[in-house]
Formats: structure tokens, sequence, C-alpha cells
């Protein structure tokens, strides 16, 4: 699924082409064909990013768009090519066009929709109202794995499994440890890590932490080995998804009540 970082990339890409211009909107596959005309030709007023949530705002309107596993933005420059049979939704002008494809959500509806989708989400790190102190409360208060905590949206909104797998790696944190046992530099620490990660990635477009191409740009996520230091790669379910991690990087969490002298 496209984490946060993808979804700030399109909004850059569609706020700098689109935004300010009367729009072309229609909807090849039909499924979205009354919506469109009802927007279309319309000022597109702001494209805003929160967590894995798109929105292309028009006066009183507002298109939401969550791409879900298999959906994507494609971006042609003017003169764009006609769109495909199974566009779900089209937004043109004269500087050029985005087509969105298999999406999970493509609606339209009024701009308090917004609103009440952002009301449901915890702080996105990418963006610059973000509370951290209000994700430190709730992780101080959640015994849950952390592991599992990072994929909580109410929580924390934009991280998904790739970005939680390789953030807890550099930081060597057992993915299967209590969020509430991160004391406060830790905690500091982790927010610093993922937000590096995530404002490159919002810039490159994809998801980067170790220098290479391909899987060699990670460190563990679908790894066999840790590119770090050679050891093998476990692969735990946390949080209902699989992860990775290094057994040597990230020593396993041991409980307070447990150590020995």
């Amino acid at each position: 699924m496209p984490e946060g970082h993808l979804i700030h990339h399109i909004a850059r890409r569609h706020r700098a082409g689109l935004a300010g211009h009367e729009i072309a909107v229609s909807s090849p596959q039909r499924r979205f064909a009354a919506e469109a005309a009802t927007i279309d030709g319309q000022h597109l007023d702001e494209v805003d990013a929160y967590g894995k949530h798109l929105f292309h705002r028009f006066g009183r309107w507002v298109v939401h768009v969550h791409l879900g596993q298999q959906g994507t933005f494609l971006w042609f420059p003017s003169p764009a090519p006609d769109p495909r049979p199974q566009v779900r939704l089209r937004l043109a002008a004269e500087t050029g066009a985005a087509d969105l494809i298999a999406p999970s959500i493509c609606r339209l509806g009024p701009r308090r929709l917004r609103d009440a989708i952002v009301a449901s989400l915890g702080p996105d790190p990418l963006r610059e109202d973000a509370d951290v102190e209000l994700v430190r409360a709730r992780f101080a208060s959640d015994r849950r794995p952390i592991g599992a905590v990072l994929l909580d949206q109410s929580v924390l909104a934009g991280v998904g499994n790739v970005i939680r797998t390789e953030a807890l790696f550099l930081d060597g944190l057992d993915p299967s440890m209590p969020a509430a046992a991160l004391d406060r530099p830790r905690f500091d620490r982790l927010w610093a890590t993922l937000t590096r990660i995530m404002e490159r990635s919002a810039v490159d477009g994809r998801i980067v932490t170790a220098d290479g191409v391909g899987r060699d740009a990670r460190f563990v996520y679908k790894r066999e080995t840790c590119r770090r230091c050679g050891a093998s790669v476990e692969c735990p379910i946390v949080g209902g998804r699989r992860m990775y991690r290094c057994p040597k990087e990230q020593p396993a969490w041991v409980s307070p009540s447990h150590e020995t002298c």
C-alpha cells in the first residue's frame, strides 16, 4: 500500500501543475462520471495531503482519494495522451493531466468531509502542524508492540510497513517492544528518524534508507540478510502485517520485570 510519503509527493506535483487552474474533470471509466460533471471546469483551489489521504478542493467541494493497495496516480505533461479506459478520474489543465487508476476510495463531498477524515487520524510527521507531543503521549499510554502502534493511523498518520520496518531498524528497536516502554530520548530519536525517511521519500517518490537501488536501497525490508551486518533477517508478524527485523542490530526487548542481576 502506498505510504504517506507518496501521497505528499503526488500532492506536491498536483499543487505545482494543477492548482490555480480551471480543471477539465472526467471519468473515462464512468464510475465517477456524475461527480466529475459536478466539478468539471471549476477552479482547483488547493491540493492537500494528510497521512495516506489526498484532497483536491474545488470551491465548496472536495475530492477525497485513498489509493489503497493497488491505486496509483499517473502524471502526464502537456500535451497529455488520451486516457486509458480504466482511468477512474482525470484532472487536466493546459499544464498537464493526472490520471487516477484503481483507488480504494474516490469520492466527492462537501469541504467538511476533509475535516471529518482528518479528525479520525493522528498527526502526520510530514505536516508543519504535526503535534509531536500528542503522539508522544499516545505512545506513553499504549502497551501494544511499537511495530503495531506505528501502523495505527489514529495514532500516527502516513507510516506504513516499509517505513516502520526501516525506522525501527535504524534506531535499533525490537518491533515487539511496547510503545509505552520507549523513553523520551528514544521516542524523540524515532520521531526524527521517521521524519527524515518520510521527507526524503516525499521528494524522491520512493522509500530509500540506504545507498543503492531496489532492495539494496533498504537495510532489512524484504531482504534475507541484514545489509549492515549480514545476519539472517527475521520476519515476525506485528500488527497483522509481516515485517523484517535484524536480531543483531535490533536486540530482543526484555521487560524490566524479567531482568536478572
